[in-house]
């Protein structure tokens, strides 16, 4: 497809097909590159390939500029772009900026979006207007002339945070203080001068709107763009890293080390105790133990980097306790951040505060990008995030040529993108006073329904500003959620007699639901269990919208079905499919040849006793041979009690089948009894036909004691 060159003075594409999604209430904004940001408004639009003139037949749909655009005066140039977009797959804007009703408390207090990222450039003619202004630091004079505010050029500290002149929020990859003592003013300087990222998100979160005059044209509008009450902080905390993967030293990734997150989280944290509203967190960044390197890898990260820390706990509950929101990235990895897989969990939108809000992200077509993290029990909500068009800084980075522009993907946009609701949630006439936990909750409940995140999130949804019937967060009304958020499973195995926490979030719209119990069908042994929301034993808060109760798994039955009703993301019934590990102890379906003594000595058996062999005699061999319902893969389990005489060398027998042709196959399997007591020890994941199947233990060749206590046989998922 040809290049094509757009002027707002006469656009080339009809301007009822261009906006067509916009009422005539709604503002619309006259920046250049409007129309390329699909994440605001997703409507398809026409394009022309020739100058002028054309047949019908030149002219055809596409979506918007995938990679950033030539500028040229008041005129820019697509080389590339996306397939065209499916309509109103996107935020809804438009709708939402004629929906908000700005409070009347903004007179007095501004909102503040906190950005943790690699800093602002607050010289961008699309952000300027919109970055923060430290009242501690200015003094309302520009003596000098210069458009400079004397409190952010002279050497004091004016609010007395050990920070000099952090006029636009702080960089705390440097040091506050100098060798000599002095505070270093470089610390009080958040500018994104080397990576871009966080000048990337602002443009997402608040680039102001309608900002096109004779020296500028103009370029796009973030979701807060039309609000100018609403600022953003920033807080200098990643930088281009070459030692984050030990593994492959000298790869260089923009990264953020956990000191340097610790002070930005500090260091907002007490601006909101001095007075300062910071009503939201954008946490566009974030670190797991292992990062999927293009499909193949999975290198360890260095310690410095990770986010699992006791600080970072214990500032996330401060946060929660301030009532802080913090909008977290998913990531980029492709992969599920539920804790299935530990090393996978991504901080800190891991973490299980209420404030936090992890966010994935989706392309124009309402399917999630390639490269997101999701997770149906760790991602609440969806926003676009691929090729999103959004501010760069006004100088090189990386030393290439300077482009105030960019198209760039991320659940880092879509992080940025939901910040950007928050924000005008706390700006808003009828929502300023919602808490986080309550925004959390309005989320949840008013996103627009997409297919691809309802097995891949929370909320199996779009985030939306505003939208019919009920749907957005500016203009949700009796949306009921409803689903199961313990345990973190579809399906899961479990020991008899142990405990499952059940818990189910009820919510309409920011306000918990009108139900007062939930009952729990299990089957096949048609008994009931209630969920409670009082405060009370499983329950941690009365009143949250969130059920709680426990179920204790029975012996008797292989396989349980759990269903605790209606699931309004999936529409239908939520069922929760339990297998029961198969537990046979030694005085179960067990026999033996030779003497084995029962003994009850020695600490940590399991059941009643624990028999024993010596070594002085003929091979003895004690037998385990426990039933199993259904062929398939079983992690297979014994254990023993604590003893220093016992086997080093212990030998197991594993009877199981070939899962290609059925085959009889005997794995031997040698473990040391003499560690490890009282816990479950793997001895291998086995193919097994249904029926009953053997497990043995021989004293042969044994160097100590054989001890035969119990077996588990666990299935595979």
């Amino acid at each position: 497809m040809s290049s094509l060159s757009y002027k707002p003075a006469a656009l080339l594409c009809p301007l009822a097909l261009c906006i067509s999604s916009f009422s005539q209430a709604n503002p619309i904004p006259n920046d250049l590159l409007r129309y390329e940001q699909w994440g605001l408004n997703n409507t398809p639009r026409a394009i022309e390939t020739s100058p002028s003139n054309i047949p019908e037949e030149s002219i055809s749909e596409t979506g918007t500029c995938a990679e950033k655009p030539d500028i040229i005066e008041n005129s820019y140039t697509c080389n590339s772009y996306t397939s065209s977009g499916v309509e109103d797959m996107d935020i809804n804007a438009a709708e939402g900026w004629a929906a908000y009703v700005p409070s009347d408390n903004l007179n007095q207090q501004e909102v503040v979006i906190a950005l943790i990222d690699t800093g602002i450039d607050y010289t961008h003619p699309d952000l300027a207007d919109k970055v923060w202004l430290n009242p501690g630091e200015t003094t309302g004079i520009d003596a000098n002339s210069n458009g400079i505010d004397d409190g952010c050029e002279d050497t004091i500290d004016g609010d007395n945070n050990g920070y000099l002149n952090d006029c636009h929020g702080i960089n705390a990859l440097v040091d506050r203080e100098n060798s000599d003592g002095s505070l270093n003013p470089l610390a009080g300087d958040p500018l994104d001068d080397e990576v871009g990222h966080g000048t990337n998100m602002s443009g997402v979160l608040g680039a102001i709107a309608n900002n096109t005059d004779e020296n500028y044209h103009g370029g796009i509008v973030g979701v807060t763009g039309f609000e100018p009450r609403i600022k953003i902080a920033a807080c200098k905390s990643a930088k281009m890293e070459s030692d984050v993967f030990p593994l492959i030293p000298g790869v260089a990734v923009p990264a953020g080390k956990e000191s340097a997150l610790v002070d930005c989280l500090w260091y907002f944290y007490n601006l909101k105790q001095s007075g300062v509203n910071i009503a939201v967190i954008n946490a566009s960044g974030g670190m797991s133990k292992h990062i999927n390197m293009g499909g193949i890898m999975y290198p360890l990260v260095a310690d410095p980097y990770l986010l699992n820390t006791p600080n970072m706990y214990m500032l996330a509950d401060l946060l929660q306790a301030e009532d802080i929101s913090v909008i977290a990235a998913a990531g980029n990895n492709s992969w599920s951040i539920d804790q299935v897989v530990e090393e996978r969990a991504y901080y800190p939108a891991s973490f299980e505060n209420t404030n936090i809000i992890a966010v994935g992200a989706t392309n124009n077509q309402g399917n999630l990008w390639a490269g997101t993290s999701y997770g149906r029990f760790s991602v609440d909500v969806m926003a676009p995030g691929q090729d999103i068009l959004s501010t760069n800084p006004s100088f090189p980075i990386f030393s290439e040529e300077n482009s105030d522009f960019i198209v760039s993907h991320g659940s880092s946009q879509a992080t940025a993108y939901v910040t950007g609701m928050v924000a005008l949630l706390k700006a808003n006439a009828s929502t300023e006073h919602l808490d986080s936990t309550s925004i959390r909750r309005l989320l949840l409940s008013s996103s627009k329904p997409i297919p691809a995140a309802t097995n891949k999130s929370v909320s199996g949804g779009l985030a939306r500003l505003a939208d019919n019937n009920g749907k957005g967060v500016l203009t949700c009304d009796n949306q009921v959620f409803r689903r199961r958020q313990l345990p973190k499973a579809e399906a899961m195995v479990a020991l008899p007699n142990s405990n499952i926490k059940l818990a189910v979030e009820s919510y309409n719209c920011a306000n918990p639901g009108s139900e007062t119990e939930i009952t729990v069908t299990v089957q096949p042994t048609g008994e009931t269990f209630m969920l409670y929301d009082n405060g009370l034993g499983d329950d941690e808060l009365a009143g949250d919208g969130i059920f709680s109760g426990n179920w204790t798994v029975p012996f008797g039955h292989f396989q349980y079905t759990l269903s605790s009703g209606y699931d309004s993301v999936l529409n239908g019934n939520d069922e929760l499919l339990i297998k029961a590990s198969i537990i046979e102890d030694n005085v179960d379906n067990t026999d033996w040849v030779g003497k084995w003594w029962p003994s009850f000595y020695r600490y940590g058996y399991y059941g009643t006793n624990y028999r024993y062999a010596t070594t002085n005699d003929p091979e003895k061999i004690f037998t385990w041979s426990p039933t199993l319902n259904e062929a398939g893969y079983y992690e297979v389990f014994a254990r023993w009690p604590q003893g220093p005489n016992f086997a080093t060398n212990a030998t197991f027998r594993v009877h199981h089948q070939s899962s290609t042709d059925g085959s009889n196959i005997v794995t031997e399997v040698q473990q040391d009894q003499t560690t490890n007591g009282n816990q479950w020890i793997s001895i291998g994941t086995y193919w097994f036909e249904a029926g009953t199947r053997d497990v043995q233990l021989t004293n042969l060749n044994a160097n100590g004691t054989v001890v035969a206590d119990a077996i588990q046989f666990a299935p595979v998922l």
